[in-house]
């Protein structure tokens, strides 16, 4: 009997990076493949505790703050200010890291995946000459003039029907591309030192230009953001990677939640993922006086410092706590208010729940917008949520029309392949005939 097949998948950033990397390692595993996650260390419980390899990928928390000389909360400050924070001072700054770590968990593999953004992993996956793919988990890391992405602040008109209007957001397309090319050097320069040869793909945003040496997946639903006709001639957009966690370690909800749950209405779950509670101000003191004033009852989900400040002062209608399971929680609340991360967003999609969104930065405002625009919800800016604003989107959301909208949608999605499309890439380079819809094969 041959040796199995191993395939490396690597990804950086938050859970809601880090979760959809293990749906797939589930999805392939499934395949009679071997997996293995390389992932920063703070992620390494939660991948090996789903029974998935863990491999090491640099940088740190600890590596990144101690570059900055700050603590987290202020990594994070910095990063909401700086729209090339992560470029710079994560993707670039650690680029030699990432690389040397993704090509050491790379001996031995049959086949990469990497997250489209991590440009250190995408080259170590060039170098190695290994059959690989590239995974956007939101639709904005493939800008398109046709159908653009809210991208603040490029200035695109974000639904074109002109040939005129097509040709600006092309302009404006090439005005973001060559901003990002511009701090690329650190790349250029390293590639060269590795003797790959010379190229003009930025490896951080594709535009739209086919690359040879990879496939692409969009993992997001085609009816959250179809696949555009100026998009990579090599890509497919399946559906989300939703995370199913293994039944013997799956995190249920508390005993505690549950009563409160089933103790009256439906509430309203507050939440802002794991990334912006590190920088949540004043968002859940804004959405708890929402929340009385419509006499609604209310879950907020904060971070631990704002949970234990939260709790001396709710009342019998409201619940706090550090963390539950979306997909357990979202089907049983009214709506779902949250800062737009891609991860949540598609919980709340798939658990039919109407949703006020209200991004903190990167692909978070447009995903308020899509939602927004397909009627599932409503958007408010950061600097606009306040009491009164938040009170009024609430009392909208809770017209009839959203719901039915946001069940009509969630029921439109289930049928979708998402982290499968993958696992059938795997299988096919693997030389395993996959066994999956033939339109979604790229292999």
């Amino acid at each position: 009997m041959g040796k199995r097949k191993r395939i490396l998948l690597a990804t950086f950033g938050t859970l809601g990076d880090i979760y959809p990397f293990i749906a797939v390692a589930h999805a392939v595993s499934r395949r009679g493949l071997d997996v293995v996650v390389a992932a920063p260390e703070m992620h390494k419980g939660s991948i090996e505790r789903e029974g998935v390899a863990y491999a090491r990928l640099r940088p740190h928390e600890n590596d990144i703050v101690g570059a900055l000389g700050v603590d987290l909360a202020g990594a994070f400050r910095i990063m909401l200010k700086n729209p090339y924070f992560i470029l710079d001072e994560i993707y670039l700054r650690f680029l030699a890291e990432t690389y040397d770590d993704t090509l050491a968990a790379a001996k031995g593999a049959d086949a990469i995946v990497t997250h489209n953004l991590l440009v250190g992993a995408n080259l170590a996956a060039e170098a190695s000459g290994l059959p690989t793919a590239r995974v956007a988990l939101a639709p904005l890391y493939v800008q398109s003039a046709v159908s653009p992405s809210l991208t603040p602040p490029a200035p695109y008109i974000l639904q074109p029907n002109s040939r005129a209007a097509f040709g600006y957001n092309k302009l404006v397309r090439s005005f973001i591309r060559t901003g990002v090319n511009m701090r690329m050097k650190r790349f250029h320069s390293f590639r060269r030192a590795l003797g790959l040869p010379r190229t003009d793909e930025d490896f951080f945003l594709d535009f739209g230009r086919k690359n040879g040496a990879s496939n692409f997946f969009g993992l997001y639903s085609p009816r959250f953001a179809p696949r555009t006709a100026d998009g990579p001639a090599n890509m497919v957009v399946p559906g989300f990677p939703f995370y199913e966690r293994r039944d013997e370690g799956r995190r249920r909800l508390s005993e505690s939640l549950r009563i409160f749950l089933f103790s009256g209405s439906a509430p309203i779950v507050f939440t802002l993922g794991s990334f912006a509670p590190q920088v949540s101000g004043d968002f859940y003191d804004v959405s708890l006086n929402a929340a009385r004033a419509l006499g609604r009852r209310a879950i907020l989900l904060a971070g631990t410092k704002d949970a234990a400040r939260l709790l001396a002062s709710i009342g019998p209608n409201e619940f706090v706590c550090s963390e539950a399971p979306h997909d357990e929680l979202f089907p049983l609340a009214s709506c779902v208010v949250h800062h737009g991360g891609i991860g949540t967003t598609a919980q709340a999609l798939r658990a039919g729940r109407p949703q006020l969104i209200v991004p903190f930065f990167g692909d978070q405002p447009d995903h308020g917008e899509r939602v927004r625009r397909l009627g599932l919800g409503l958007a408010l800016k950061l600097s606009s949520y306040n009491f009164r604003s938040a009170t009024r989107a609430l009392g909208e959301l809770f017209d009839g029309g959203y719901l039915r909208a946001a069940q009509e949608f969630a029921q439109s999605i289930r049928a979708e392949h998402g982290v499968e499309a993958l696992a059938d890439w795997a299988e096919c380079v693997s030389g395993v005939a996959p066994t999956s819809d033939p339109a979604l094969r790229l292999c």
